[in-house]
């Protein structure tokens, strides 16, 4: 039900929410705070309705309200089950811009779907590591610190947005009622009220419409290279036989990789396998090495390695989704370089079917640069591995994942952040923080990124 109307008595410059359902005292309080400030709205019969449980669309079109107040802007959205002139479109496209919820794999928002705990504190957590206000409190008896959402609830309960229940406990599935976002969006507004229409956009945030937004500028190196990553702050550079490292004077060699996929040595990526030139990794179960890759990546045809700043974690990701079917799943996976092992296991939707990650760099610890492209259009985007949901050794690592429509886990989050002129591109690299590198026909390109980024 969309919210409309509300009632209001003024005195002394004062907006003092005027419901006949909400008894003096603290409730009474937030409600008024964010009744006042436009976060919310009660009914035309002068009653809030505090009992009553929401859904997607309603949360979506609250913090599009909050977004709004912090002067942010929106990409264009669409969903399948969202004409255009919904009610909720605006906000919508606000919350999914910034990142904070996203859509179904088969292009839906399912808006009427109950809003539960979870979820709230999931979408709460995002918006507060963008404004760089989390803090953590420790976790309720009933979350185990392995669950997906462990770190949402500790944000959400450190920084007040949310209580636990009477009994210690979170619980995730419980459904929330409009009360419990006015108590939540109560608090945000302590955090962050003094600083309305203030408050940047993060560096991730597409902001512009692609109509006025800054483009990209692409430069031609004349330099060689099929495919590019990055490695402790280096770019690589793969020719069909030869990995180089990019300097100021040119490329210098750095090791051989005949047959791969990708290279950042001392790893290489082969079709089936992944070596570090001592060991050969295969996927559980398939000969010919030792088996810690998903079972699923028998399928890899094509991929894209990563090495974080720190050199601890490598990044693994299939291209193209790993079946033969109409899908968007493509899977993140994260290895401890020493031991080599399974750390996590990510999913991540492309654009549309038939897209591909083009290539992936591990700009800065928190974030990944995914380089996405379909046909001649290329778009950038930013992803928090942190807000993801870990599938590792869950019984989806036997494939069908990627044929599931809605995919039973939840995606990582991703934000765009521009588009890029570049068709079939394959590879990305950082060579500053305003300047990219991808390979495209065989040739190294510069991606000069907009200012505004930045």
């Amino acid at each position: 039900m969309k919210w409309t109307g509300v009632g209001l008595l003024f005195l002394a410059g004062l907006s003092l929410a005027a419901f006949s359902d909400i008894p003096s005292g603290p409730l009474a309080e937030q409600v008024e705070r964010v009744v006042g400030a436009g976060w919310m709205q009660g009914y035309p019969d002068g009653t809030f309705r505090g009992q009553e449980p929401l859904n997607r669309y309603q949360l979506a079109t609250a913090l599009g309200r909050v977004l709004k107040d912090m002067g942010a802007e929106a990409r264009e959205v669409r969903f399948r089950d969202v004409p255009q002139g919904h009610w909720a479109l605006e906000s919508l496209a606000l919350v999914v811009s910034w990142g904070l919820v996203t859509g179904y794999p088969d292009g839906t928002f399912r808006g009427t779907e109950p809003l539960t705990r979870g979820a709230l504190a999931v979408v709460l957590a995002k918006l507060l590591d963008k404004l760089s206000l989390a803090k953590e409190a420790p976790l309720p008896w009933d979350v185990p610190a392995s669950h997906w959402a462990a770190k949402a609830v500790q944000k959400v309960l450190g920084t007040g947005l949310m209580d636990p229940n009477p009994d210690g406990s979170f619980g995730f599935e419980a459904q929330v009622n409009r009360y419990q976002l006015a108590r939540a969006l109560a608090a945000l507004h302590s955090l962050v009220g003094s600083q309305l229409s203030k408050v940047p956009g993060p560096p991730s945030q597409p902001g512009v419409p692609a109509s006025s937004r800054e483009e990209a500028k692409v430069e031609n190196l004349e330099v060689a290279g099929r495919w590019l990553g990055t490695r402790l702050g280096h770019t690589v550079v793969l020719t069909e036989e030869k990995v180089y490292q990019l300097t100021p004077t040119g490329l210098q060699e750095i090791g051989s990789a005949s047959g791969a996929l990708a290279a950042v040595p001392p790893w290489v990526l082969k079709v089936g396998a992944l070596e570090d030139g001592g060991q050969r990794y295969v996927p559980v179960g398939a000969p010919g090495g030792k088996g810690v890759l998903p079972p699923v990546f028998k399928s890899l045809r094509e991929g894209h390695l990563a090495l974080d700043p720190s050199g601890n974690y490598l990044l693994l990701v299939n291209a193209e989704p790993l079946c033969n079917c109409p899908s968007r799943v493509v899977r993140l996976v994260l290895l401890l370089t020493n031991p080599v092992g399974l750390y996590a296991e990510y999913v991540y939707l492309l654009d549309e079917v038939g897209a591909r990650v083009a290539g992936v760099a591990w700009a800065d610890p928190k974030s990944l640069l995914v380089l996405e492209t379909v046909g001649q259009k290329g778009r950038l985007y930013r992803i928090n591995l942190n807000a993801g949901e870990d599938i590792a050794f869950s019984a989806w690592d036997e494939g069908g994942l990627e044929e599931r429509s809605p995919v039973p886990v939840r995606p990582v989050a991703k934000v765009l952040l521009l588009e890029v002129p570049v068709a079939e591109a394959w590879g990305l690299g950082v060579e500053a923080s305003d300047r990219l590198l991808t390979g495209v026909g065989g040739k190294i390109l510069r991606i000069q990124l907009p200012s505004a980024l930045w």
